[in-house]
C-alpha cells in the first residue's frame, strides 16, 4: 500500500481500537485522533531515528488540548496494531493512571 494511504489506515485503526475517530487533515488543529483523555499523534514509519524524537514530542505537546494527556503511537508497517508502542511522559502517565482510577471508583447510577 502506498505510504500516502498507509498512514491514514493506521490512524483509523488506532482510533477504532481506542474507541474514537480519526480527525481528517482539513479539520485537524491538534490531535490526529478524537479520543477521550488523550491528545494522540500517530506515526507509522519503517524506522524512527533518534533525531525525530524531539520533533514528535514538540508536535504533540504543541497540539495539547484542554487537559488531555499527550501521547505518541509508534507503528511500523507490517507490525500488529497491538504491538505498536505508546509513548507518554512519566508525569502525564501518572495523570492518566489517576484519571482511570477516578473513573473506576466513580459511583454508578
Amino acid at each position: 500500500m502506498p505510504t500516502r494511504d498507509r498512514w491514514k489506515r493506521v490512524e483509523r485503526e488506532i482510533a477504532r481500537r481506542l474507541g474514537g475517530a480519526r480527525i481528517p487533515l482539513l479539520g485537524r488543529q491538534g490531535s490526529d485522533l478524537d479520543v477521550p483523555y488523550l491528545c494522540v499523534e500517530v506515526k507509522s514509519r519503517k524506522m524512527i531515528g533518534a533525531y525525530l524524537w524531539d520533533e514528535f514530542m514538540a508536535q504533540i505537546l504543541a497540539a495539547g488540548e484542554g487537559g488531555k494527556v499527550p501521547a505518541i503511537v509508534l507503528h511500523r508497517p507490517g507490525m500488529k496494531y497491538d504491538d505498536a508502542l505508546v509513548c507518554v511522559r512519566a508525569g502525564d502517565w501518572a495523570r492518566l493512571v489517576a484519571l482511570i482510577g477516578e473513573a473506576a471508583h466513580a459511583p454508578t447510577e
